[in-house]
């Protein structure tokens, strides 16, 4: 009996330090320096360009990202970001808004992002390789506002909102004996003219001095695609965009 506790006992043990291997919860916050490209209008109204005529330029913007890995085989991780591509200046051109034509103004462009992601991994660290599949599920939380110099005109302030579920690809090589890792990750949904493309590919690197919180970096590119059709998802306004641009951050993995 003694010899059935010790070797239950050590089952135990050895089952919950295989666990623990596989439990991780990593996340990051930095920059993202963004440049934008692409129009806005407003339903049938002529479309304006973002660069040429709103007179937005690249900006930096906050991006934050925190994901839970556990080992139960049926039950899907959990992945969960938060950006906000944010873009500002004076009008360059006119603009045609609901049927008024604004000469100048100034005028902000504002696209909040709420990423929740449920994916499994079908290679987990096999060959320092590791493949993530999924469903990611992003809100998009947008705002146009205009204030014209005169104050003749109306200001517009133009709310829209809409959630996009999007294929989730992740790939990523660890360097062998190093500390450096490259991932890129692609999400993405296509469908009558609405399109939504978010991608980006990294360099990280983990401090692994430390034995349980881990301080790492990570330095990457990002590109994002926005595009949404007033006609066909009950929007007032109209987006063909895209941001991109390097993003740098620090990371921590417990």
């Amino acid at each position: 009996m003694k010899q059935l506790l010790s070797m239950a006992a050590m089952t135990a043990l050895m089952v919950t330090s295989v666990h623990a291997d596989f439990l991780r919860v990593e996340g990051a916050v930095g920059a993202w320096q963004t440049a934008p490209t692409g129009s806005i209008s407003y339903e049938n109204n002529n479309a304006f360009d973002l660069v040429d005529q709103s007179g937005f330029d690249a900006s930096t913007n906050m991006y934050a990202w925190v994901y839970l890995k556990h080992p139960i085989p049926v039950v899907p991780n959990v992945r969960i970001e938060y950006a906000e591509p944010k873009f500002t200046g004076d009008l360059k051109q006119q603009i045609e808004w609901d049927g008024q034509v604004y000469a100048t103004g100034h005028n902000e462009l504002s696209l909040r992002q709420y990423d929740a992601v449920l994916y499994y991994n079908i290679l987990d660290n096999t060959l320092w390789s590791t493949i993530d599949l999924g469903l990611d599920v992003k809100y998009i939380d947008g705002n146009y506002q205009l204030v014209e110099s005169s104050g003749t005109l109306d200001k517009i302030d133009q709310d829209f909102s809409i959630v996009m579920p999007m294929a989730y690809v992740r790939a990523r090589v660890q360097i062998p004996v190093t500390n450096i890792g490259v991932e890129a990750i692609v999400r993405g949904i296509a469908y009558s003219d609405n399109a939504v493309v978010d991608a980006e590919i990294k360099l990280d690197y983990t401090m692994d001095f430390v034995p349980i919180v881990q301080p790492g970096l990570e330095l990457g590119y990002r590109y994002q695609q926005v595009k949404l059709d007033s006609s066909s998802i009950g929007l007032d306004a109209n987006l063909d965009t895209t941001f991109s641009g390097v993003y740098g951050g620090i990371m921590v993995r417990f």
